[in-house]
C-alpha cells in the first residue's frame, strides 16, 4: 500500500529533512517527529514533553551524559509516552528490551525453562475503528486464556508465566492490532506444534464471541519455539524501528505508528484517509494500554526491578553533569525553528572537541538570533 504525498516544510534550518524514497521515508530526528505528534494531539502530555519546565523558577539546562556520550534537556518535563511521544518511546523500549533479554537469560540459565513465541491476530477491515479493535481484542484475550481447554493445554506444555506483547500496524486492510506472547515454560519443551490447531480453533471462537472477524485457520494463531522467541525478542522497540531510517513495515506491507507520523509531515493519505488523521486515531486509542505486561510476580522472580514508563523516561538524568544554562528566550527561538536537537548535537561536539563555550552551538545561536532579527525587521 503506497500513500499518496504532498509537499510540506520542516523548518528553515533544519539538517533532518523529510525525504520520501522507493523503500519509505528516511529517518527524521525523533525531536521532529515529536513536534508533529505535538501539533496532532494538543491536548496530550507529549506538547509539553521535553518543552515545559519542571521548576519554572528556575532555567532550562543542558546536560550531559558521560556515560552515554550524550547531550539532553534539563529541567523539562517528559510525557513518558511510549505511543506518542518518539523521544520517551525510543529510551522506554530500548530498556524495556534490556529487561526482556535479561529476564529471558534468567529464565533459561538459572530456572532450566523454556521460552515459545505464540501470536494472535484476527481479521479486519479498512472501516473498523482502532479503539473499537482494541476492546474486542481485549475480551477475545480474556475469553482465550480463560478457556478452560485453553488452561489445561498450557499446564500440559508446562507454560508457567507470559510476557504479553501488544503491537499495531496499518495496511490495505486498516488497523491490524495483534498479540505477541512469549510463554514461559518450566522446561524445554518439545511437541508443541501438536496442539496448535486446537488452540486455534479456540481462538477463532473467542475472536467471534468478541464481536471480531473470525481468521484463518492459517493465520489466526501461532506458536513457535525459543529461537523465535529471541529473534521476537532482540527486534522489540522503538530504537530498532529508528536503526535503519525508520522505515520497518509490518507484514503485509502495513506501517507502523511512527510511519505514520513521518508521512503525515508530507500530507499522506492512505485508504482515502489522512496519516495525520490516523495517527490522531492512534494516539487516542492507545491512551493508558500497556505495551507489554507481564504475569503477577514474574519481573519480581526473575529480580528485575519494577518501573513505570515515566520513571525509565527520566533515567537519562542519571550520572549527568550540567554544562550550561538556556534562557526562555532562546530555547523558544529553538523550539518555533525546530532546532532542539541540532543544539544538543552541537554541545556534543563542542565538548568532544574541547571548544565548549566557543564552538558549533554558540555559533548557531548567532545564526539563529541574525535570522530572527531580519526576520522581525522584514515583517515591520
Amino acid at each position: 500500500m503506497a500513500p499518496s504525498v504532498g509537499s510540506s516544510s520542516l523548518g528553515i534550518f533544519t539538517k533532518s529533512p523529510v525525504i520520501l524514497t522507493s523503500k519509505g521515508v528516511q529517518r527524521i530526528h525523533e525531536f521532529l517527529l515529536q513536534d508533529q505528534s505535538a501539533k496532532l494531539l494538543p491536548l496530550e502530555r507529549v506538547c509539553n514533553c521535553l518543552k515545559k519546565r519542571i521548576d519554572k523558577k528556575q532555567q532550562r539546562t543542558v546536560k550531559y551524559n558521560e556515560e552515554r556520550q550524550k547531550a539532553h534537556w534539563g529541567n523539562v518535563q517528559r510525557c513518558g509516552s511510549v505511543w506518542t511521544c518518539p523521544v520517551c518511546a525510543k529510551q522506554i523500549t530500548e530498556k524495556r528490551r534490556d529487561e526482556l533479554k535479561t529476564g529471558l537469560e534468567t529464565w533459561k540459565n538459572v530456572h532450566s525453562g523454556g521460552v515459545l513465541l505464540l501470536t494472535l491476530t484476527f481479521s479486519h477491515s479498512a472501516n473498523e475503528s482502532l479503539k473499537s479493535l482494541l476492546q474486542r481484542q481485549k475480551h477475545a484475550y480474556k475469553r482465550f486464556y480463560e478457556n478452560t481447554r485453553v488452561v489445561n493445554l498450557m499446564k500440559s506444555i508446562f507454560v508457567e508465566h507470559k510476557i504479553k506483547g501488544l503491537e499495531v500496524t496499518y495496511g490495505k486492510n486498516g488497523w491490524h492490532p495483534h498479540h505477541h506472547v512469549l510463554l514461559l515454560t518450566k522446561y524445554q519443551v518439545h511437541g508443541f506444534e501438536a496442539y496448535r490447531d486446537e488452540l486455534t480453533r479456540i481462538w477463532i471462537q473467542c475472536c467471534v464471541k468478541s464481536g471480531l472477524n473470525a481468521p484463518s485457520m492459517q493465520h489466526g494463531l501461532d506458536i513457535r519455539d525459543g529461537t523465535y522467541a529471541e529473534q521476537y525478542v532482540s527486534k522489540w522497540g522503538l530504537e530498532h524501528e529508528l536503526t535503519k531510517g525508520h522505515v520497518k513495515k509490518g507484514r503485509n506491507g502495513g506501517y507502523t505508528p511512527f510511519d505514520l507520523l513521518q508521512y503525515s509531515m508530507l500530507d499522506a493519505t492512505m485508504n482515502e484517509r489522512t496519516a495525520a488523521s490516523l495517527w490522531q486515531e492512534f494516539g487516542i486509542a492507545t491512551k493508558g494500554a500497556r505495551q507489554l505486561s507481564w504475569s503477577r510476580g514474574l519481573k519480581k522472580l526473575l529480580l528485575i526491578e519494577e518501573k513505570t514508563d515515566e520513571e525509565l523516561a527520566e533515567e537519562t538524568d542519571n550520572n549527568a553533569i550540567t554544562l550550561r544554562l538556556v534562557d526562555c528566550f532562546t530555547f523558544s527561538l529553538l523550539c518555533t525553528y525546530q532546532l532542539r536537537h541540532e543544539f544538543l548535537r552541537c554541545i556534543e561536539r563542542d565538548w568532544e572537541n574541547g571548544c565548549f563555550g566557543n564552538g558549533e552551538a554558540d555559533q548557531l545561536l548567532i545564526r539563529l538570533l541574525e535570522y530572527e532579527i531580519q526576520r522581525l525587521h522584514s515583517a515591520a
